[in-house]
This record gives structure tokens, C-alpha cells and sequence, in this order.
């Protein structure tokens, strides 16, 4: 109760960020499993009863393994409102789903690989790349890159990030990214930006030209040798399961 209290009242608090603009979180759960086999055979009952709990409250569902053997759930949530209710269920949510599949519930402890992870990311308007149409279930591919910036820089590593891509764009630079900021569970100064694709192949076919473009322009290479100097914590390639 104690941690619900202070996640409430920390996203009150956050009602100084993007003050014109829908505020976009998503809620991500990580673990690992002992047989990934269990865990598909399982989650289609585990992720209809997700699905139906935050009914009205959350926008969308997305998990995948990773390439470094972990799961990552994620759960998106628009506005405060939405959140401070999605964190209010999430309280009684085990419980309820042991209730009504005890069976799965306990397979499910059982085939559990250490502690369960929660964090919750707000989205950084400016740094949305992704087209209007853009849906989830088109692209089974993501690689995430988290990364660390001093605190008292952040301000300036959004702008600058922002500039960069304007900057890839104006060389030809093209590619689907969508930035994040911690709010909880990780160091606030922590960002993490998805990168979707269809496939891994395709996202490091298309990698290698952006690369190819990036070196042949000075002035992107210019531009990577100043400003704010961020710390890489984590690469992952994640698939999409379900």
C-alpha cells in the first residue's frame, strides 16, 4: 500500500510535464522464466485476463522475449488518470487472477526465474517517430536501447537527440523510434528508446545503409562529437510473442 501511495503521488507531480500534449506511459514488467514453453502455453489466458481487468483504462499490450533470455510485458496508459487506475487494479490483479485460475497461477510461481521487475516510462512527445497508423501487431521486432544522462543535462539531451534526427532525415536518414523517460524503477535520468522493425534481418539490413549515410556526411559526425555524452546500459533485441 505504502508503494502505491508513492507512485500516486509521484505522478501527481508530474503535472508539469507536457502540459499541451497527451501524457503517454507505458508500464513494463520484466522477468524470466524457467521453460518458455509453460510460459506460451499459459499467457493467452494470463493476457485475455489483463486485457479484461484494465478494461477502459489501458490502451494496449505487447510482450516479448529477448536475445538475453527475459521477458518484457508492456502496458500503455495515456493521462494520469489512467495510470493512477491502471496501479490501483495492478494492486489486487494477482489475486484475483489466482483466484479464478488457481491452476495456471501456481504453474505460472512455479516456472517463475527470480524476481519480477516494474518500472513505468513516460513517452518524450518530441522524440515520437512513428507513423500515424502505426500498430504494434505490424512490427515483430524491436531493439531497445537504455541509456543514462547526467540529471542536470536532460533538457538538453532531448533537444539534442531531436536535432539529430532532423539531421539523419536531411541526409536521408530514415527509421522508426519512439523515446521513453523513467518515472519509476529505474533513475529518473534513465531513457530508453524502442526502435520497431519488422524483422531483426530487416532491421540490420536497413541499419547498415543508415550507417552507410551517417558516415559520409560530416555534418552528422560533427554533431556526434559534442553535446551531452550519454551512458548505454542496455541493448536488447526483443521478439514479439503475443
Amino acid at each position: 500500500m505504502k508503494k502505491v501511495i508513492l507512485l500516486l503521488s509521484l505522478f501527481i507531480g508530474l503535472s508539469s510535464i507536457a502540459q499541451d500534449a497527451t501524457k503517454r506511459f507505458f508500464l513494463l514488467s520484466e522477468s524470466k522464466v524457467k521453460d518458455m514453453d509453460i510460459f506460451r502455453k499459459n499467457y493467452p489466458v494470463q493476457d485475455a485476463f489483463a486485457r479484461k481487468n484494465y478494461e477502459g483504462v489501458m490502451k494496449n499490450r505487447v510482450t516479448h522475449t529477448s536475445e538475453t533470455g527475459g521477458l518484457y510485458i508492456l502496458s500503455f496508459v495515456d493521462g494520469d488518470e489512467n495510470l493512477g487506475k491502471f496501479i490501483t487494479k495492478r494492486g489486487t490483479a494477482n489475486g484475483k487472477f489466482r483466484e479464478a485460475n488457481p491452476k495456471i497461477a501456481e504453474e505460472n510461481s512455479n516456472n517463475t526465474d527470480g524476481a519480477w521487475r516494474r518500472s513505468t516510462w513516460i513517452m518524450v512527445n518530441e522524440l515520437e517517430f512513428l507513423p500515424v497508423d502505426f500498430k504494434m501487431e505490424n512490427y515483430n521486432f524491436r531493439k531497445i536501447v537504455m541509456r543514462t544522462v547526467p540529471a542536470n543535462e536532460q533538457e538538453a539531451f532531448e533537444k539534442q537527440q531531436l536535432q539529430q534526427h532532423e539531421l539523419g532525415l536531411k541526409i536521408g536518414v530514415k527509421y522508426l523510434s519512439v523515446t521513453w523517460r523513467a518515472v519509476d524503477g529505474y533513475p529518473t535520468n534513465t531513457y530508453m528508446t524502442i526502435l520497431p522493425d519488422n524483422s531483426i534481418l530487416d532491421f540490420y539490413t536497413h541499419y547498415a545503409d543508415r550507417q552507410e549515410k551517417r558516415k559520409n556526411s560530416k555534418e552528422f559526425n560533427d554533431s556526434m562529437k559534442t553535446g551531452v555524452k550519454s551512458n548505454i546500459i542496455r541493448l536488447d533485441h526483443l521478439s514479439r510473442v503475443y
